[in-house]
């Protein structure tokens, strides 16, 4: 497909939204194709080690970015991201090929990934060798052996890969290998409500900690896990509907600044974190972090598990009822946490903004929020009878739409830099792994888009 790079105009209609549509798939298509054409029966991983910005591969033998260090959250996000890929892809004529490539990387990452469980006893890490050998990173970032009992606690890793490994399963049919799935899925998630979930993710970026901090529970977990919901919910598992509306009111109930639930706060405001006591964290330079780009995932992960629970027909009286409160609610979080952390020069979404003082903490913007954003909207303006929220919506897709093409890199096969700066340059910063995307916050991100944006009526 060919690759435009259509702009969207200052007053922006369905029309226009509907005209940048082939440029999604093209990105879509051409990143999967080049992903596939990496692949190497040798190495049974998704491989995306290259340098984003050189757009060279890292060297095989470095001890961080090269091969030998697998990052679990990048296959568990690829193993989705095929599926995926693979079923929009099979109803479009011309595509075959690719898809078999799909299927052929999906099984292997699939059987890669099972293995790996298997020698852990259950467990994945942030970084493990090929055998599955789980390490760290010494004060010096050099490679150290992670003690086992470390690995003993299910992490963002188990997250991503548990949903993952459901998607592929399905798609390929393969039983067995979906009851292990849906049996990691469900051991994950009761470790996220009974609190023993810890993040797994070792920082790259020192602008970005990650360190953990005593009395502080993240928004993170409910929020990626409504992704697996989702998939359960399409799926027709009896419990999905009820498990996801638990899943979203926490989240709403928790971090959102809602009817004026914290003095002082906007309307919507979405914070990362509560201390034992529920409230809002705050750290001791007195700093309510918030992430706009999480707060815009939440967004379109709760969508499009609204949208999966009215398709599948099944949900009940009290149920439906609390669906069309989320869904009335949503674009609320949506207009308020885009307004926080949007820089219109250059254009973009910032790391990290505190709710106390209204300023950026971070102003490093990394590419993912902006196609995770655009998935957000386009669900809320499907969804949305109020002219006002309609114009919100377009004019959110417009600047995000147009931030994201300055990320895409066409001589690269459309795939974006990670990161740029406040200036507009692009910089060699690690939002959260040395991989670059295997098409899970963009591809994803934008089929759902292509699909609800190709169902608006102009």
């Amino acid at each position: 497909m060919i690759y435009r790079a259509l702009t969207i105009p200052a007053e922006p209609t369905i029309a226009d939204l509907k005209a940048v549509v082939p440029d999604y798939a093209a990105m879509c298509i051409t990143v999967m194709q080049a992903i596939a054409d990496r692949h190497d029966n040798a190495y049974p991983f998704v491989n995306t080690k290259l340098n984003l910005i050189t757009g060279e591969d890292f060297a095989d033998d470095d001890p961080v970015r090269g091969k030998n260090a697998v990052n679990g959250w990048i296959q568990g996000r690829a193993l989705e991201a095929l599926a995926g890929h693979a079923r929009w892809l099979a109803f479009q004529a011309g595509n075959e090929k690719l898809v078999e490539q799909l299927e052929r990387s999906m099984r292997q990452v699939l059987s890669q990934l099972r293995a790996m469980r298997a020698k852990n006893d259950g467990y994945l890490s942030f970084f493990m060798y090929q055998d599955g050998e789980p390490f760290r990173l010494d004060r010096s970032g050099r490679p150290t052996p992670l003690d086992k009992k470390e690995v003993q606690t299910y992490g963002f890793s188990d997250l991503f890969s548990s949903k993952g490994m459901y998607a592929a399963a399905s798609y390929l049919g393969d039983e067995d290998t979906i009851l292990e799935a849906r049996e990691y899925i469900d051991a994950v998630e009761e470790s996220i409500w009974d609190n023993t979930f810890r993040s797994d993710q070792i920082s790259l970026d020192q602008k970005n900690s990650v360190e953990p901090k005593t009395g502080y529970h993240s928004q993170g977990p409910f929020m990626i896990q409504i992704g697996s919901v989702a998939l359960l919910t399409e799926a027709g598992h009896p419990t999905a509907i009820e498990r996801g509306l638990a899943l979203i009111e926490h989240e709403l109930g928790s971090y959102a600044n809602l009817d004026e639930r914290v003095k002082g706060l906007e309307e919507g405001d979405f914070w990362e974190g509560v201390s034992e006591d529920g409230n809002p964290y705050l750290d001791d330079n007195g700093v309510l972090l918030s992430d706009p780009g999480h707060s815009l995932e939440f967004v379109g992960l709760s969508m499009k598990f609204i949208c999966a629970a009215e398709a599948a027909g099944y949900a009940d009286e009290d149920q439906r009822k609390r669906l069309a409160e989320i869904r009335d609610v949503l674009p609320i979080v949506l207009a308020r946490n885009f307004a926080n952390g949007y820089i219109s020069d250059p254009g973009g979404i910032s790391k990290a903004f505190d709710l106390t003082t209204r300023t950026h903490l971070n102003t490093d913007m990394p590419w993912w929020n902006l196609p995770e954003t655009i998935r957000s909207v386009a669900y809320c303006l499907f969804y949305s009878k109020d002219e006002t929220e309609k114009e919100m919506c377009l004019r959110v897709f417009r600047d995000c739409h147009n931030a994201f093409l300055k990320f895409v890199r066409p001589d690269l096969h459309l795939m974006a830099y990670q990161t740029r700066n406040s200036f507009g340059e692009p910089v060699d910063v690690i939002p959260a792994t040395t991989d670059a995307d295997p098409g899970y916050h963009t591809g994803l991100s934008l089929i759902d888009t292509i699909t609800v944006v190709e169902s608006l009526k102009s």
